[in-house]
């Protein structure tokens, strides 16, 4: 360690002593200031040495050095200097029980002497943080922050980002130390769990420097959990995967799998917060759950499974020796309309299934359980797909009552201008007969005179 020396100036002294030295004072010492476990240097200032004794004493009257002879057995004294001016001595690793004052005397016609006081700093080192009440979600945390051993007392502060929390400081003596203490107490929560607390310590013996302890704030809180499954919908024959999620101060080391009001089924696997279960079947539906719990709570949750069947379309396939071929089968189903009817409805779908045929096997051909399929219509064949199956029905024959009332439309029209053009026809055959009556006008007139009868001589002309 380095020392610290904070000498007494003795200059003025000195120009005192110059000027008229019977007034002067014969020996001066330069008290000293030094950290613990450093080097401490004595001097002692002489004035007008005659050559007289000159002696060295420690704060319990012991005779160190003699004339710069050493006189007690102390390896950690050492002479460093002796003129007619200066004495000087060393003390190496010093420590608290060496403070005290360090005696200059010189012996002459009358005894001088004067004292060297020695004080020791003891630094602070790196604070600890004692947990005095366990910090629990909803309550308060208890923490002490304690510098063992200084001198002077050091000063301690809490800190969280950069703003100090107040605290209840006290201190304790040792003999020539302290020890210093600072208790916070502040109320937590969840979200508190691993908050950054500082406590630092300063001391005159570390200048601007600070001793700090990291700490974070521990905070206990009972644990939660929440399953992750699969999305979509899940089918006979899929495998579904569960895995429970879970929080908690302290983290649960167990986690229990079950099956509310039933067991666990027999292909299920269970790999630490992991639920697998193979080939589902309809078996297997039911709520399963997921529990965990640590000294501060319990947690569940739960998930409800539902497989879906399947629908299925038989098809006998005609063996075939010695080979195996990929067959795709069309599932359609058709609805037809006239066109001043609105589109088929959603639930009439078309479904596509893609599958591989063994000689001698019958295929099962599975739809999505949401897809609707008219049951009550047979299958036919397609001639230019024979592996397509298509459902026919027995379409109203809308085509046939168009072309019907097509024909009557015809007719009543054929009729209509029938009727029109012997109209037409008859009229102009009155017109004709009228015109030649006005050939004859001459013959009724002179008949109708003559008192005849213009009837018997009317002649019909024919067109």
């Amino acid at each position: 360690m380095a020392a610290w020396n904070y000498c007494v100036p003795v200059s003025i002294l000195l120009v005192a002593c110059l000027v008229n030295t019977a007034r002067c004072q014969a020996v001066q010492a330069e008290s000293v200031t030094v950290l613990e476990g450093g080097t401490a240097h004595i001097s002692c200032h002489l004035q007008n040495y005659d050559g007289s004794i000159v002696v060295i004493q420690n704060p319990r009257r012991q005779t160190l050095f003699f004339n710069g002879t050493r006189a007690l057995k102390e390896d950690r004294f050492q002479m460093v200097l002796f003129t007619p001016h200066l004495m000087r001595i060393s003390l190496t690793n010093v420590s608290v029980s060496d403070e005290g004052g360090y005696y200059c005397q010189l012996y002459t016609e009358s005894t001088h002497h004067h004292v060297a006081t020695l004080s020791v700093l003891v630094p602070p080192e790196t604070p600890t943080v004692e947990v005095k009440q366990e910090a629990v979600e909803g309550g308060q945390a208890e923490l002490t922050c304690m510098s063992p051993r200084s001198k002077p007392a050091a000063t301690l502060r809490w800190m969280r980002n950069g703003r100090e929390i107040p605290g209840d400081v006290s201190q304790q003596e040792n003999g020539k130390t302290f020890s210093v203490f600072s208790t916070i107490r502040i109320p937590v929560e969840r979200k508190d769990n691993g908050a950054a607390l500082n406590c630092e310590a300063t001391h005159p013996a570390l200048n601007d420097q600070k001793k700090i302890r990291h700490y974070r704030l521990d905070v206990y809180f009972a644990p939660t959990v929440r399953i992750i499954y699969p999305l979509g919908i899940l089918r006979e024959g899929d495998s579904l995967t569960l895995t429970c999620s879970v929080t908690g101060n302290p983290l649960p080391r167990h986690i229990q799998w079950s099956k509310i009001n039933d067991t666990l089924p027999e292909r299920a696997e269970i790999s630490g917060p992991t639920l697998q279960i193979s080939r589902l079947s309809q078996s297997h539906n039911g709520t399963y759950l997921c529990q965990a719990q640590n000294n501060f709570g319990r947690a569940a949750d739960q998930y409800t499974l539902l497989v879906y069947d399947n629908v299925s379309v038989t098809t006998m396939v005609p063996p075939t020796p010695n080979t195996t071929q990929p067959i795709t089968f069309h599932h359609v189903t058709q609805t037809l309309l006239p066109d001043r009817f609105p589109p088929a409805p959603p639930d009439t779908v078309s479904i596509t299934t893609t599958a591989t045929l063994t000689p001698n096997t019958t295929q099962l051909i599975s739809s999505h359980p949401a897809a609707h399929i008219h049951q009550e219509h047979s299958n036919q064949m397609d001639p230019e797909d024979p592996g397509a199956i298509v459902d026919s029905q027995s379409a109203v024959p809308y085509k046939a009552i168009a072309v019907v009332l097509a024909l009557l439309v015809f007719t009543v029209i054929c009729v209509l201008v029938v009727t029109i053009w012997c109209s037409v026809r008859q009229k102009g055959s009155y017109l004709t007969h009228e015109a030649s009556g006005l050939d004859e006008h001459g013959e009724v007139q002179e008949a109708f005179l003559n008192g005849n009868d213009a009837s018997q001589g009317k002649k019909e002309y024919l067109l």
